[in-house]
């Protein structure tokens, strides 16, 4: 149960299919994997949008819900994701297990053909896409934009990393910014359409109780004989400078400070549990020493956490804080990693950060697209753990790995936002 299958259709195009039948609806996912650029980014972003309205076989979108709503109510959901230094465009549709179906109906196979049709044939107007569609999805965006923009905790992460990784795609929205989304016409998001089509690492998922080879065989009519090059990795920088150090005012109550730190960085599994676990130590629980000593013993921020990117090699705090605290926060958080790298790890902080990241893993699996998020960017980094196996190798992680890892953190840049 859960357990990936993973089969090649051709080259930089691939089949996952994991059976559970837990679940009565399955999912069915198609993810474009494209390296971000910011020439392409918001074309490609606003393309999830546009190819979900209609296709040639259902030319609006009246059309196209009727027809989801014949298969038994199925639902179909476009989604756009950074993934380290890539950009993962993503269709998927969810309907009604096949042992439901009335009939013998293998609803898998029509959602699979519906989201192929979506994919390869969209509704073209004069060999483009429709001005209308164009305008009504960039409207739906660019307000997309704005809410990650004034949600403040979320803004300043990515400014941080903005700063931080100037000179790398990291840098760049996963949806672009909001100028370059204002200036697209249908003809970039046709171009975007082409260029995804032709170029594109694709990874194809199909999570439930129904049975994969019809949904692999609908996949293969369409992709075989459509190979492309496999995405290589994310840009890892290891070594840092003068610490980078930005300021950052608007009319807030709550000013933020965020801490970005370059991390070590290996292509192994057992790296990336290590890593994160690390983080969940230093920043990631109720007993993690940010939380305790930073935001409970000092009273110095309303929240302080630690989160790492595995596919960067990056590590971030954030702090929601009074303005008079920033420094005496910064303060705090560094004096808590020097004491981090010195060993002082109690075997509570330790047993508590596993178990909570074992639940990361575990709880994975009580969602379809929990499921294929996971295996998703283990995919993207080589590897295949299962999240049990991910549960199981955290319980490996010795306290002298995680000593080693917090040893090689390098502070690189601090971003401050404060409140007028």
């Amino acid at each position: 149960m859960s357990e990936l299958i993973r089969k090649e259709i051709c080259e930089g195009v691939a089949f996952n299919s994991i059976t559970d039948d837990r679940f009565k609806r399955g999912r069915i996912y198609a993810t474009l994997v494209t390296p971000l650029d910011k020439k392409t980014a918001a074309a490609n972003a606003l393309l999830s949008g546009v190819l979900r309205r209609s296709c040639r076989k259902y030319p609006d979108f009246t059309a196209l819900n009727r027809k989801l709503d014949d298969l038994y109510g199925a639902s179909l959901y476009p989604s756009v994701r950074r993934i380290g230094d890539f950009q993962a465009i993503t269709l998927a549709v969810s309907g009604l297990e096949d042992r439901y179906a009335l009939d013998g109906v293998s609803i898998s196979a029509e959602m699979t053909e519906l989201l192929c049709s979506i994919l390869f044939e969209p509704n073209l107007i004069d060999g483009c896409f429709s001005e209308e569609d164009v305008e009504q999805e960039k409207r739906q965006l660019i307000d997309d934009i704005d809410a990650e923009f004034n949600d403040k905790r979320f803004y300043s992460l990515n400014r941080c990393a903005e700063i931080m990784c100037r000179d790398e795609p990291f840098a760049i929205g996963r949806c672009g910014s909001r100028e370059d989304v204002l200036s697209l016409t249908p003809e970039d998001v046709y171009k975007a359409w082409k260029t995804l089509l032709d170029n594109a690492t694709v990874e194809l998922f199909m999570l439930g109780s129904s049975q994969p080879d019809r949904a692999l065989e609908g996949f293969r009519k369409y992709f075989d004989g459509r190979p492309r090059k496999t995405m290589g990795f994310s840009r890892i920088v290891s070594e840092v400078g003068e610490v980078k150090r930005i300021v950052e005012t608007e009319e807030i109550t709550q000013s933020k400070l965020v801490m970005g730190f370059r991390c070590a960085y290996e292509k192994t599994a057992r790296h990336a549990v290590a890593t994160a676990l690390m983080s969940a130590i230093f920043g990631g629980t109720p007993t993690s020493k940010l939380f305790v000593n930073v935001r409970e013993k000092q009273s110095l921020c309303y929240y302080c956490a630690s989160m790492a990117d595995i596919h960067k090699g990056i590590m971030f705090v954030d702090s929601g804080v009074e303005t008079k605290n920033i420094e005496k926060t910064e303060k705090a958080v560094m004096e808590q990693l020097n004491t981090f790298m010195r060993g002082n790890i109690t075997y509570e902080e330790l047993n508590t950060a596993k178990l909570a990241l074992k639940n990361v893993y575990i709880s994975s699996l009580d969602s379809l697209a929990a499921m294929q998020s996971f295996y998703l960017s283990n995919i993207l980094r080589s590897s295949f753990l299962s999240p049990v196996e991910a549960a199981a190798l955290t319980d490996d992680i010795t306290k002298e790995e995680i000593i080693e890892l917090a040893g090689q953190l390098k502070l690189d840049t601090v971003f401050s936002l404060i409140g007028n």
